[in-house]
C-alpha cells in the first residue's frame, strides 16, 4: 500500500485542462502548491501571531481563497502541450484534497498527477517529497521542480541530485489587495534564479526592489552561509569550551552545537565578573570582609555548579535569561545561586 495519498483528477468536464490528454515525453515537472502555484501571505496569520498560536487546519481550511500565480500555471499548461507530464506534490493535507480540486479545477492548472500528504504526516518537506519522488518516478528525468523559499531542505535535495530547481520567494508588492500582479525573474549575485511573485495596489517601486533583490545572493545561498558562519561558531566555542576545561555537552549535534554557543557567552560574562571581582577585592574586603566572602564563596560555588551542567538543552532552554556582559555575568551567578542556595 503507498505510503502517500495520490488525488485523482475530475472529468474533463469539471477540470479545464488543456486538449492533450497524455503526455508523450518521459520528462516531467515537479511543482508545489502553497507558496508556488497558490499565493497564501493571506493566511499566514494562523500560523505567525501575537498569541504565538499555530492552527494548521485554519491554514489549510483557507487555501480555497488562495491567489493564483497565473504566469507559472501558463508555463506548466504550456510544458503540458509540449509532452512534459506535470506532477503536483504538496505538503498540504489530504484532509483539504476537495478544497483544493475546487481551486486546481477553477484556475485551470493542467497536470497529471497530484500528492498530497496524508493526515498525521509530519517529516519535513524534503524527507516527504524526496521519498515520494523516488518511490513513484524514479527513473524519469525531471525537468524543473518548482518549489516554494520556505522549503530549503527540498532546494538542498535537488541540488544533491543534479536536479533544476526553481524557487519562488515571498511576495514583494505591498499585498494591500490583488489588483496588480506580476512575476519578476531575479539573477542574483550569486548566480542563481529566483522567482518573485509582486502583488499589491501600486506597483511603485516594484523594479527597484527586484534590483535589490537581486545584489545579493539568493534565499538558499544567504542560508547555507549563515548555517557556514553557525557551524564556525559553534566550532569555536566548543574550541574555547575545551581550553576552559568544561565538560562535553550532551544532546543532538543540533543543540550541541546551539547550546556551545550559549554556554560560551555564559562562561564570558562570568569572566567579567571575575574581572570585577579583582579590580574591587581589597576595597570590599576593608568595607565589609564577611559580606565579600560569602559573595566571593557564592559566585566560586555558582560558577561550579554551571560548569557541571552538560545537558545541551539546559543551556538552550536558558539561553534568554545569558547576556555576555558584567550585568548578565551578575545576575546569572545571583539567580544559580539564590536557587541552589549558595547564598
Amino acid at each position: 500500500m503507498s505510503d502517500y495519498c495520490p488525488v485523482h483528477l475530475p472529468t474533463a468536464a469539471l477540470f479545464p485542462v488543456p486538449s492533450r490528454t497524455m503526455p508523450v515525453s518521459d520528462e516531467i515537472v515537479i511543482c508545489g502548491l502553497d507558496g508556488v502555484l497558490a499565493l497564501l501571505e493571506h493566511r499566514l496569520r494562523f500560523l505567525y501571531n501575537e498569541e504565538g498560536e499555530r492552527d494548521w487546519d485554519r491554514f489549510h481550511a483557507a487555501c480555497g481563497e488562495d491567489m493564483p500565480n497565473l504566469p507559472l500555471i501558463h508555463r506548466l499548461n504550456q510544458a503540458r502541450q509540449e509532452g512534459v507530464a506535470v506532477i503536483l506534490v504538496t505538503g498540504r493535507s489530504a484532509t483539504v484534497e476537495r478544497e483544493t480540486r475546487d481551486w486546481l479545477a477553477r484556475w485551470g492548472v493542467g497536470h497529471d498527477a497530484l500528492w498530497m500528504r496524508p493526515p498525521g504526516d509530519f517529516n519535513p518537506a524534503a524527507k516527504y517529497k524526496g521519498a515520494l519522488i523516488e518511490q513513484h518516478y524514479a527513473g524519469r528525468k525531471i525537468r524543473r521542480v518548482y518549489e516554494s523559499a520556505q522549503h530549503l531542505d527540498v532546494a538542498r535535495w535537488c541540488t544533491e541530485r543534479s536536479i533544476p530547481c526553481t524557487l519562488f520567494g515571498p511576495n514583494q508588492g505591498n499585498g494591500a489587495t490583488r489588483e496588480i500582479f506580476d512575476l519578476k525573474r531575479v539573477a542574483h549575485a550569486c548566480e542563481h534564479v529566483t522567482l518573485y511573485p509582486f502583488y499589491g495596489d501600486d506597483d511603485y517601486a516594484w523594479d527597484d526592489r527586484a534590483g535589490q533583490l537581486a545584489q545579493g545572493a539568493c534565499l538558499l545561498c544567504a542560508d547555507d552561509e549563515a548555517r557556514a558562519e553557525r557551524e564556525q561558531k559553534a566550532a569555536e566555542a566548543k574550541l574555547a569550551a575545551r581550553e576552559r576545561g568544561l565538560p562535553p555537552l550532551e544532546g543532538s549535534e543540533k543543540q550541541v552545537a546551539w547550546a556551545e554557543g550559549v554556554r560560551l557567552s555564559a562562561f564570558s560574562a562570568i569572566d567579567k565578573v571575575n574581572r570585577w571581582i579583582e579590580q574591587n577585592d581589597a576595597a570590599a574586603e576593608a568595607e565589609d570582609p564577611d559580606h565579600w566572602h560569602t559573595v566571593k564563596q557564592g559566585i566560586r560555588k555558582a560558577t561550579a555548579w554551571l560548569e557541571e551542567q552538560t545537558e545541551a538543552k539546559w543551556w538552550i532552554d536558558h539561553r534568554h535569561g545569558i547576556m555576555n556582559s558584567l550585568d548578565g555575568g551578575r545576575a546569572l551567578l545571583s539567580a544559580v545561586a539564590e536557587r541552589e542556595g549558595f547564598f
